[in-house]
């Protein structure tokens, strides 16, 4: 799946292959990714705003995406809604991003969309570096899917 996934977000979101974003873990309320700082580096030596932003949505929707193809929604088009980022402290290495979301506010989201062609669903992204603990940023959106049009 981690390949399948890979191929379809850095076609649909090409700026994910330029940054070496690589999708290395699913689970079913996850996605994991590693990014390298090189090619997301900014004037400080660390790593851009904008880079960390893009690698939490990019973990978000690598979540989704798992969703859609493990719960067969084919029939629907992914968009995020809104999103947000606070930036903790910067980021000086290559770094990680998981996403995740409830179980719980899943099973609501997929009856959503069963009932009604449309749902909604918040996702959050943590960025780290391997083995810390320590959250560098947090991120939080909500991922929308609807019925295509005819």
């Amino acid at each position: 799946m981690k390949k399948n996934i890979q191929n379809i977000i850095e076609k649909e979101i090409p700026i994910v292959k330029s940054m070496g974003v690589e999708f290395v873990d699913f689970q079913e309320d996850s996605c994991t990714i590693t990014v390298p700082i090189g090619p997301n580096h900014n004037h400080k030596g660390t790593v851009f705003g904008g880079s960390l932003y893009s690698a939490c949505t990019s973990a978000c929707y690598g979540l989704m995406y798992s969703i859609q193809i493990d719960k067969k929604l084919d029939e629907y088009d992914l968009v995020i809604g809104e999103g947000s980022i606070r930036y903790q402290k910067p980021v000086h290495n290559d770094f990680q991003v998981k996403a995740q979301l409830k179980l719980t506010d899943l099973a609501t989201f997929i009856g959503k969309l069963e009932k009604n062609g449309f749902g909604k669903i918040s996702i959050t992204a943590y960025v780290f570096i391997q083995n810390e603990e320590t959250h560098l940023c947090e991120y939080s959106a909500t991922f929308i899917m609807m019925k295509k049009k005819s």
